[in-house]
């Protein structure tokens, strides 16, 4: 009897030492997860002044709760994030597609000023203003092939005639736009005007467009056409206007996935999310990576389909959960088929965006058509942020 209680105090002690072990481990997971610290949230049906869009639908038709045409333009598949003019403020680059680019003549391309109220773990509305927009538009026909807006005065640029995918402001107040259908690179003034001819992007799909931290060069993705697994970089000499192949390829984990946002931090570095093409509950890999675009090396520093929200920000009373909400609570979820915009906000965090793919995109519902949502996520451990990225560059 003496040695059966022993033996079984013995394997009693082992598996609590195992259990504890296996808590510790965990806990120790959980506390180097990146954390969800700030979300707001533009809804779907979200309108601003402008002609009427979305004709090519059908007249009436009601698609995931939205219904068409709109009255006015509206606000929705995000492309692109930048930094505004003053603190909270951010310039949004909208791609103006109703699905494809043949049924969005009548959605306008819009740089938009929002500021974002971001709910974190005591206060915030959680909610998005809009402040000020800005055409893209054509007025000089530096554009050589027909536009939808070719017969009008100002030539503003739509959905069927471009589909921008990226943009960076340069030191000089022009916006270079990477446009994803064609692919080309478009030149802007501050106003929207495009100032000169596209630059035609040869090679694979683009996906996406970053810029040196001095302004020197922009910094192109696109697909490589020799290997669908490869992401090859390409640097445009904003002075020389030369493209320069940069050393090192980004590995995709699959050739299925895609790259969504892009964002260099210092003269070598960038954050990639990397993500499959899936959403709500199919949704399956859509994580961030440190890259290195002179070695190629990569870190995962996020997984967007685990994040963690201790602080329920993403359960807070300031937000309206649609139905058969998927993916709110801790763990916290981005499972939206369209990651589309990052940038860095500090030394720590990085704010993503998804493009609602409006008003097709139902990762967050699978009856309601998704919103535009904003987080800011804090990662683990710091990264090296060159200061040029900290604000505006004027």
């Amino acid at each position: 009897m003496r040695k059966l209680f022993s033996r079984c105090a013995g394997v009693l002690w082992l598996a609590l030492l195992i259990g504890a072990l296996i808590s510790a481990q965990t806990a120790a997971a959980q506390g180097d997860a990146a954390q969800l610290v700030g979300r707001a949230v533009m809804p779907a049906n979200t309108q601003v002044d402008g002609q009427p869009a979305g004709a090519a639908l059908a007249a009436g038709a009601l698609v995931n709760g939205v219904k068409f045409p709109f009255d006015s333009q509206p606000v929705g598949t995000i492309s692109a994030v930048l930094p505004g003019e003053y603190p909270g403020t951010w310039l949004l680059l909208v791609d103006g597609q109703f699905g494809i680019p043949a049924q969005s003549g009548d959605y306008l391309l819009r740089m938009y000023t929002v500021e974002l109220a971001f709910r974190r773990a005591q206060s915030g509305a959680g909610d998005v203003s809009l402040l000020n927009w800005q055409h893209l538009g054509d007025p000089d026909g530096k554009i050589e092939r027909r536009i939808v807006n070719a017969e009008t005065r100002l030539r503003y640029l739509s959905g069927a005639d471009f589909v921008p995918r990226a943009f960076q402001r340069t030191p000089g107040g022009a916006f270079w736009v990477a446009d994803a259908n064609s692919p080309v690179l478009l030149r802007f003034d501050a106003f929207g005007k495009l100032l000169e001819a596209p630059v035609a992007l040869d090679g694979g799909a683009l996906h996406g467009m970053s810029i040196y931290p001095d302004g020197s060069a922009l910094i192109i993705a696109q697909r490589s056409t020799a290997n669908r697994q490869q992401v090859v970089f390409r640097a445009y000499d904003l002075t020389t206007r030369t493209f320069t192949d940069l050393p090192a390829n980004y590995t995709l984990e699959s050739a299925n996935h895609i790259v969504g946002g892009f964002a260099m931090i210092n003269s070598q570095e960038a954050f990639i999310v990397e993500a499959d093409a899936n959403e709500n509950r199919a949704a399956a890999f859509k994580r961030v990576f440190l890259i290195n675009i002179a070695s190629g090396g990569k870190t995962q520093v996020a997984d967007l389909l685990n994040l963690a929200d201790p602080s329920g920000i993403s359960t807070s009373e300031v937000f309206s959960a649609p139905p058969n909400a998927f993916g709110l609570g801790n763990p916290f979820r981005f499972p939206f088929s369209a990651i589309s915009a990052l940038y860095p906000i500090d030394e720590q965090t990085i704010l993503i965006a998804n493009n609602n793919r409006l008003p097709y995109g139902l990762g967050r519902s699978n009856a309601e058509a998704d919103a535009t949502e904003f987080i800011a996520v804090r990662l683990a451990q710091p990264f090296a942020l060159d200061s040029a990225f900290q604000r505006p560059i004027r």
